[in-house]
């Protein structure tokens, strides 16, 4: 994420999925005008649309280059390196609506992982909205097989020339990389690390089945009805095939600690006045 290849890239794109258009529609009335987190925010996909639910909006991405095309892009806007392991530059309760895309927090491993949900709960007000995607264990691509780039046929002899020398190339990546990294994996019964094929199976990427993702959510402290979309945006229920899920978890208006001292709080006398 760090070289200009990468940047110019992510640079590049300005679309919403259909799985965040979905939750977004949902979450925008009561987000209107409240304090926006922007976690991983790349090239600035989702700047505009974030935006346009409130201007109370602040970008943050662990590549400070992605963060100074950002700030080029959107002068107008503010944005920050952090590391969403540790949003200590924010104090408790300072957004109602964080947002991670494009499976970012599926790029460390299950302790950062925890780390991240825990931040991004505190750094969430009472009732606010977590939106964020992760990758699919119930998905085809969970099998491990080693996948080889595409290859797109033409009969045009220099265009032919110019992809068979980049799918060499890649191959060759691919290869290397797996190598690298496949002793790495791990495989658990609630998730699995692997290395996928994403850049050219350059990475260790988190995987988990969307029963197991709402579990994980409750143990870090977030409401149980975490809603999900698949790829379509359509809203799901069970587990589907994609290879990514997309969802919104909500803080409880009331914490751990406050539910347990209500819960032990002895009932009044009987009134014996009567």
């Amino acid at each position: 994420m760090h070289t200009e290849e990468a940047v110019a890239q992510y640079a590049r794109q300005d679309e919403l999925s259909p799985p965040e258009k979905t939750l977004l529609n949902l979450l925008a009335p009561s987000a209107r005008n409240r304090p926006i987190l922007d976690i991983g925010v790349g090239g600035g996909r989702t700047v505009k649309a974030l935006t346009a639910i409130s201007e109370d909006y602040v970008g943050v991405d662990y590549s400070r280059e992605m963060i100074e095309v950002c700030a080029k892009r959107f002068s107008n806007r503010r944005f920050e390196y952090a590391d969403a392991r540790a949003l200590s530059r924010f104090v408790d309760g300072s957004f109602f609506l964080v947002c991670f895309s494009c499976n970012g927090i599926g790029m460390v491993n299950h302790h950062d992982r925890l780390r991240i949900l825990n931040e991004v709960l505190r750094v969430l007000v009472p009732g606010g909205a977590f939106l964020f995607s992760t990758h699919n264990r119930n998905s085809p691509e969970f099998d491990g097989a080693f996948r080889f780039p595409s290859f797109e046929r033409t009969m045009n002899p220099a265009k032919a020339l110019v992809r068979g020398a980049r799918f060499l190339g890649n191959t060759i990546e691919r290869v290397k990389n797996r190598r690298k990294h496949k002793p790495l994996e791990v495989i658990e019964t609630e998730y699995a690390v692997l290395n996928d094929e994403c850049h050219n199976y350059g990475t260790l990427l988190y995987y988990i089945s969307l029963e197991a993702q709402r579990r994980q959510l409750v143990e870090v402290g977030f409401e149980h009805d975490a809603i999900a979309c698949d790829l379509s945006g359509a809203i799901i229920e069970d587990d589907s095939r994609d290879h990514s899920i997309l969802l919104s978890a909500r803080k409880p208006l009331l914490t751990r600690d406050a539910m347990r001292r209500i819960s032990t709080v002895p009932p009044p006398p009987p009134n014996t006045n009567r």
